[in-house]
């Protein structure tokens, strides 16, 4: 049943009765005027359209939603709070449509498939039958059809839905964000005609940032690949030490004069697809994967009194990463640690073999007074020892 006033105050506009059915019938349902309502049947194939809603949703998009009146209206806000993962597809959007990128907004159908892409059984294009298990793979095809037309700086992003099939049950549906970067850095200027390339140290910046908008209070970490993993993948997203996402070096049909592409993609969390909610919750309340959406989030005032910074460089054996040192450096700096930054690597002279110098730049800072020196040798000087004896790493002599 269609309720003409109904259509009306979902789509703000009335539509014309006789369009109404036209349209209806367009899809190949059968129209049956039954009072101020239409009595609707619709075809076999299309097993979508169950409610009324879906309904008005079909005839919204045959008039078109150009058609549809786009002014604000008075309304009265609800007392339902907005969905955690709606929520966080929000803080992620500000933040990359701050930093310069491009939304997407492609269906989420794909040409190639197999066992971990599900097939739609009415496609809405023959050449495209398949539901996508990632976004990075739908923002690949965007790139390559701007490659195919001499664009090569790129900066693209999507907020859409994967799918993953399940055993005699509907397919796990995630909302993931994706984001690719390739190309120039930054515009070209007459102090810098050709600027750098996008790398993967952007892309794993971009990542963490990303990351932290949508989970935040949580620890964001991003680790490196392990031998034998997917050889594009260049680090694993991790937050609270959950995998939530990766960092990738994208495989893309280009041209011998495009740069590399760099992909990053992220979960925010799971659409429940269950028929009934589990005991004592309701069937859109966040899943465990969905929890660090909802954190509470901390707030500090800015600070009012001077950091204390040192510079480290360390002699590290070639067998333990960065990321090793810098978890070591924050565990034994103590609640005063603000920032550690790394910002230099070397190798040559002075430097043994199998070790590289990395150097640390520090920063403490009390919230009531300046640190004095004392205090800050004190850190210091535990922080090597800690090193030496963990991790086998000395101070470099310059």
């Amino acid at each position: 049943m269609l309720r003409p006033a109904r259509l009306a105050r979902l789509l703000g506009a009335p539509i014309p009765d006789a369009v109404i059915a036209q349209h209806l019938r367009a899809l190949g349902c059968e129209v049956t005027a039954a009072g101020d309502a239409w009595q609707v049947l619709a075809p076999s194939w299309r097993h979508d359209l169950l409610l009324e809603v879906d309904l008005i949703e079909e005839v919204a998009r045959l008039v078109g939603f150009d058609a549809l009146p786009d002014e604000l209206r008075a309304f009265r806000p609800g007392t339902a709070p907005d969905h955690p993962v709606h929520l966080a597809s929000r803080r992620v959007r500000d933040l990359l449509v701050g930093q310069g990128l491009a939304e997407a907004r492609p269906m989420p159908f794909t040409a190639t498939g197999g066992t971990d892409t599900p097939r739609v059984i009415n496609p809405l294009a023959e050449d495209e039958p398949y539901l996508r298990a990632t976004v990075l793979d739908t923002l690949a095809r965007r790139a390559e059809y701007n490659l195919s037309r001499m664009q090569g700086n790129l900066r693209l992003f999507e907020i859409g839905n994967v799918f993953t099939p399940r055993a005699g049950r509907l397919p796990l549906e995630e909302t993931r964000v994706g984001a690719l970067l390739m190309g120039a850095r930054r515009p070209p200027h007459f102090s810098e005609p050709e600027p750098p390339a996008y790398d993967r140290w952007d892309a794993r910046d971009l990542a963490e940032r990303m990351a932290a908008a949508a989970f935040p209070g949580a620890a964001v970490q991003t680790q490196p690949r392990s031998v034998g993993n997917d050889p594009g993948l260049l680090w694993t997203v991790r937050v609270d030490g959950r995998a939530v996402g990766s960092v990738q070096q994208l495989s893309l049909d280009k041209p011998v004069w495009a740069s590399d592409a760099f992909g990053v993609e992220v979960t925010l969390g799971v659409m429940p697809s269950d028929d009934l909610a589990p005991p004592g919750r309701n069937a859109h309340a966040p899943a465990e994967r969905e929890s660090g959406a909802t954190r509470a989030v901390t707030y500090v005032p800015l600070p009012t009194t001077p950091a204390a910074e040192i510079d480290l460089a360390l002699l590290v054996p070639d067998g333990v990463s960065a990321e090793t040192v810098e978890q070591a450096l924050r565990r034994a700096g103590g609640e005063l640690l603000e920032q550690v930054a790394l910002f230099d690597e070397f190798r040559g002279a002075g430097v043994p073999a199998g070790h590289r110098s990395l150097a640390w730049r520090l920063t403490w800072r009390h919230p009531e007074r300046t640190l004095r020196d004392k205090e800050i040798d004190g850190r210091r000087a535990r922080l090597l020892d800690l090193l030496e004896q963990e991790l086998g790493i000395r101070p470099r002599a310059l």
